[in-house]
């Protein structure tokens, strides 16, 4: 089994929702022209998972030019009602609204709904009209996602004292930006002292990002290095597809997952590639 809690969907002939970053020039990563198509939804993401084991499927985010970012949110609950993906969704919510309860509310209204997550930067946490907010997440037991970075550290870790009803997810394994040795071993650093905190998960995804031409091999100490510092009941995994299919295929993706944890225990193994994503995100 393989739960997938890092996926995007869409359908551009929904009008209401708003994808203009598939058609820009400007994604830092790669040409988005590998993956710019009017759909991909759940029928094509069956086709490229059917192989791989996967069984249930988180969506992050992707609409980010909707008026309402909770027309998102119904659409998906509107995709799991008629095929039953995606299991979970974790939205777009501005946690500094003046309306942010309101908000979050109308996001909880639909079943799928999980959490929140934040693409600005970290600095964010310190606002105390985004402290009201967060606060406000864990009133619907929502989860929290963000990639932090190592520099931000201390702002999470004030955060996430202050506020431990909110459990916070470290997306996207932190994002470390590179593969040099450096920034691993301070990438590793925030790792151990994020997962001190007993209010915070990780979830790995997004890998190949920063390292197009990856491989098992040079994957395997990343995937590691979460399941070290967190421990294998804290972390789940995610393929950021359909946009990792710029620098592989989704069965490697999967594959190179089970090969990096191929050490652990069987049933450490069912927890990271499953079971504790359907714990935390209740699926």
């Amino acid at each position: 089994m393989f739960v997938d809690t890092h996926v995007h969907l869409w359908d551009r002939r929904e009008r209401d929702l708003g994808y203009g970053w598939l058609d820009g020039d400007g994604f830092p990563f790669g040409d988005l022209v590998a993956v710019r198509a009017p759909r991909f939804s759940v029928p094509e993401l069956r086709a490229e998972g059917r192989l791989a084991g996967l069984t249930k499927v988180v969506h992050m985010n992707a609409a980010f030019g909707a008026a309402d970012p909770v027309a998102e949110t119904a659409w998906l609950q509107g995709l799991a009602d008629e095929t039953g993906w995606p299991n979970a969704a974790v939205v777009t919510c501005d946690l500094a609204a003046d309306d942010v309860e309101e908000q979050l509310g109308r996001h909880a209204a639909h079943a799928v709904f999980r959490g929140v997550r934040e693409m600005g930067p970290a600095e964010v946490f310190a606002d105390p009209a985004f402290r009201r907010g967060y606060a406000a997440l864990g009133q619907v037991a929502g989860l929290f996602f963000h990639t932090v970075g190592w520099r931000h550290c201390g702002l999470t870790l004030d955060l996430v004292r202050a506020i431990p009803e909110v459990t916070f997810v470290l997306d996207q394994a932190g994002m470390p930006p590179d593969r040099d040795p450096e920034t691993f071993a301070a990438w590793s650093r925030m790792l151990r002292t994020l997962a001190a905190e007993p209010n915070t998960l990780c979830k790995v995804s997004s890998l190949g990002m920063a390292e197009p031409g990856w491989t098992p091999r040079s994957r395997r100490p990343w995937v590691l290095a979460c399941v070290e510092a967190f421990g294998a009941d804290r972390v789940f995994l995610g393929t950021n597809w359909p946009i990792e299919r710029l620098y592989s295929g989704y069965g490697d993706v999967v594959s190179a997952y089970r090969e990096a944890l191929r050490d652990l225990t069987a049933p450490e193994q069912h927890a990271v590639l499953a079971g504790n994503a359907e714990r935390a995100l209740r699926i």
